[in-house]
C-alpha cells in the first residue's frame, strides 16, 4: 500500500489531541485524509517546527521512503520560525526563544494550561544553557524579525520542496496555518520575492475559507481549542474541505 507523507508542525502532529501527547496523532486531518485515501500514513511534523525545519523532513522522508509516496500534504508553520544546526543538533527558533519574561508565553494562550507552558519554559531553560538564546536574540534583532527576510526564507523553502515534488512525479497539495505569506502584498516592488512567488503553483495550494490558514479557520469558526491548538473536531471539518477540494480537481474519486 501506498504511503500519504504529512509535514507540519504542532497542527499536524496533533498537539493537544486525545492521542497526541506521546506520537503523532491519528485524529489529524492529514491521518483522516490518509485513511480516506485508503493510504498508509508517515507523520514527519513535530511541535515548533518551521518551514525550514518542514521542507527539510519531508524531503528526508521522501527520499528514505520504503514504499510508494500515493501523496504529500504539507501544512506550512509561521513565518517567523527557523531552525539552525548547532553542532550535531537542529534547534527549532521562534519569536519566544528571545523571551526574558517566561510569563509573556502565556498572552498566546486561549485556555491557561501547566503542562504546555512548563513545557515551553523546559524548553526556554534548554535553549538559555546551549547558549541558543543568545544567538536568537542577535538573529531576530538583526535579521529575523523583519517580515521581507521571513517572506524570502519561506517563499524559498516553498518552492524547493515544490519542484523537488514535481521532478520526482509525487502529488502533492499544501496550506498554511495562518495566511502569512499573504504578506507579501506589502512588496509588490520587489522583484525577488515577486520572481518566487510566480513560480508557486497555486493550483496545488489550498486554503480554507475564506483564504485562511487551518488555525486562523479553526478560530473563526470557534471550534473548540485546547491551550493554542484546535481540537478533535476542527480537524475532522477539515478534512472533509480537503477531500472535496481534491474530489472537485478529480486528485480522488
Amino acid at each position: 500500500m501506498a504511503v500519504l507523507i504529512a509535514g507540519g508542525d504542532s497542527f499536524v502532529y496533533g498537539s493537544e489531541l486525545l492521542d497526541g501527547y506521546f506520537e503523532a496523532s491519528k485524529s489529524t486531518y492529514t491521518a483522516l485524509l490518509a485513511k480516506r485515501m485508503g493510504l498508509n500514513y508517515q507523520c514527519v511534523a513535530q511541535p515548533g517546527f518551521g518551514n525550514n525545519a518542514i521542507r527539510r523532513t519531508v524531503m528526508d522522508a521522501c527520499e528514505q521512503a520504503n514504499e510508494e509516496i500515493g501523496f504529500v500534504f504539507v501544512t506550512w508553520s509561521f513565518l517567523s520560525r527557523v531552525e539552525f544546526k548547532f553542532d550535531e543538533t537542529w534547534e527549532q527558533l521562534s519569536a519566544w526563544s528571545v523571551l526574558d519574561n517566561i510569563e509573556d508565553i502565556k498572552k498566546d494562550f486561549q485556555n491557561d494550561n501547566p503542562i504546555i507552558f512548563d513545557w515551553h519554559v523546559s524548553k526556554l531553560q534548554e535553549e538559555k544553557h546551549k547558549g541558543i538564546k543568545q544567538f536568537a536574540k542577535i538573529f531576530y534583532h538583526y535579521v529575523g524579525a523583519f517580515t521581507y527576510w521571513e517572506l524570502y526564507n519561506t517563499l524559498c523553502e516553498i518552492v524547493m520542496l515544490q519542484q523537488y515534488l514535481k521532478l520526482k512525479k509525487i502529488p502533492y497539495l499544501f496550506n498554511s496555518v495562518d495566511h502569512g505569506v499573504g504578506n507579501i502584498n506589502q512588496f509588490n516592488d520587489d522583484i525577488t520575492l515577486k520572481t518566487l512567488l510566480k513560480q508557486i503553483d497555486k493550483t496545488n495550494w489550498l486554503w480554507f475559507p475564506i483564504n485562511l490558514g487551518f488555525y486562523e479557520w479553526a478560530k473563526e469558526n470557534k471550534f473548540p481549542i485546547g491551550t493554542t491548538h484546535p481540537l478533535e473536531e476542527a480537524h475532522i471539518e477539515a478534512e472533509k474541505i480537503i477531500y472535496e477540494y481534491l474530489r472537485n480537481i478529480s486528485r480522488v474519486s
